[in-house]
């Protein structure tokens, strides 16, 4: 399970609820960011070290990218890695978003997403469905 998160705070929930699906399926949790270069500030540096000690007492790495696109980039480092699935927050941008983009670079990965209350809705491959999930599906825009 990949979790893919950002230099918010709050990104703790995904790192847990990632935790529970790896668990659930007993298959390993990583943690990825993918930061542009150049806005890495005090601040960012200090939620990343919060997010690293998170993923580190449940036993999971965390890797750091710094790269313009960060779809792109974790979507490579899912295909790297074997991700089964990945776990994000919702996205603001329902077209053109990180969800989004994703999507389209892995469409046959199943991807959680967390919103800020908790609620995990997943965005499933055709071909797949999860027993009692909420499956999200909107158009791409294509």
């Amino acid at each position: 399970v990949l979790v893919c998160v950002t230099d918010q705070p709050s990104c703790r929930r995904l790192i847990l609820a990632g935790d529970a699906i790896a668990q659930k399926y007993q298959v390993p949790v990583k943690v990825v960011t993918v930061l542009k270069p150049g806005l890495v500030s005090s601040k960012t540096a200090d939620v990343l070290q919060t997010l690293y000690n998170i993923a580190g007492r449940l036993g999971a790495e965390m890797t750091v990218y710094f790269y313009d696109d960060p779809a792109l980039a974790a979507a490579g480092f899912a295909k790297e890695v074997g991700a089964v699935r990945v776990v994000t927050g919702v996205s603001e941008t329902p077209v053109g978003g990180f969800v989004d983009m994703f999507h389209q670079l892995l469409p046959k990965l199943t991807i959680s997403m967390v919103s800020r209350d908790g609620v995990v809705y997943h965005l499933c491959p055709p071909e797949h469905t999860l027993p009692a999930a909420r499956v999200l599906q909107y158009s791409l825009g294509v």
